[in-house]
C-alpha cells in the first residue's frame, strides 16, 4: 500500500565482508538496542528497548519512559534473563546505557560475554536490523495517533514472531514453541484434524537448524 511504501526502509545490502555470528541454541546470543526518542505517548513512553534472540530471531519490545542505565539493566534482568535464561553473549552498540558500570557488572556477575558492534558497522547487531523493520511498522500502525504507538508494540511483536523466515520457511514462534500460533486467517478456515503424531524432539531440532 502507499502508506507502507512511504515508511518502508531501503533493504539493499551494503558491500563488504562480515563474519557470521554462529549460535548453537535458542537464547545463546541476544542483541539489544534502544529505539528513540519517539513521540511521547499518553503513558509517557518515548523509547523502545529491542531484544532479539539470534537463534530463533524471537523479538521482545519494551516501551520505556526513560533509558537510564539502571532501568535498562533491571529490565534486561527481569524480562529477558529471568524468562529465557542466562545468555552466553549479549551484543549491543556503544550506547552509554550498555557501557555503564551497572550493565557491565550485570554481565560480569552472570558470566555473560558483552560484545559491542563496531562504530562503522552497527548493522552487525541483529536488533539494529529489527529496528529497520520496526520503525515503518510503527509509522504505519500509529500514523493517525502518534501518541499511541506503545499500544501497538504487542501487535508488531506478534507479526514479527509469526512471519515465516526466508532461511527456514518457519516462523520464530514455531522455532520457539514447536507449533504455529493461530492467526486471524485461521478463523476463516475449518479447524484442523486432531492428530496424535506430534513432531519429535529430533524433528524440532532439525527445523531449528
Amino acid at each position: 500500500c502507499i502508506l507502507c511504501q512511504q515508511y518502508k526502509s531501503n533493504n539493499q545490502k551494503p558491500g563488504g565482508l562480515m563474519k557470521p555470528i554462529i549460535v548453537s541454541e535458542p537464547w545463546h546470543t541476544v542483541g539489544i538496542d534502544i529505539t528513540g526518542p519517539l513521540p511521547k505517548t499518553r503513558r509517557g513512553n518515548r523509547f523502545i528497548l529491542v531484544v532479539v534472540d539470534y537463534f530463533t530471531k524471537w523479538v521482545e519490545l519494551f516501551p520505556l519512559q526513560s533509558i537510564k542505565s539502571t532501568i535498562i539493566a533491571q529490565l534486561f534482568l527481569d524480562e529477558v534473563i529471568c524468562r529465557f535464561g542466562f545468555p552466553i553473549r549479549v551484543i549491543s552498540d556503544n550506547g552509554v546505557q550498555f557501557l555503564s558500570k551497572i550493565f557491565i557488572q550485570l554481565c560480569n556477575i552472570l558470566g555473560i560475554q558483552h560484545q559491542r558492534t563496531p562504530l562503522y558497522h552497527p548493522q552487525s547487531n541483529l536488533s539494529e536490523r529489527i529496528n529497520r523493520t520496526l520503525k515503518p511498522m510503527l509509522a504505519s500502525l500509529a500514523h493517525n495517533d502518534s501518541k499511541s504507538w506503545d499500544l501497538k508494540l504487542s501487535q508488531i511483536a506478534f507479526a514479527l514472531r509469526t512471519a515465516p523466515s526466508e532461511s527456514t520457511d518457519n516462523s520464530t514462534a514455531f522455532l520457539m514453541f514447536g507449533r504455529h500460533p493461530r492467526q486471524p486467517l485461521d478463523l476463516l478456515l475449518p479447524p484442523p484434524a486432531v492428530s496424535d503424531n506430534l513432531p519429535s524432539s529430533e524433528e524440532l531440532s532439525a527445523y531449528r537448524k
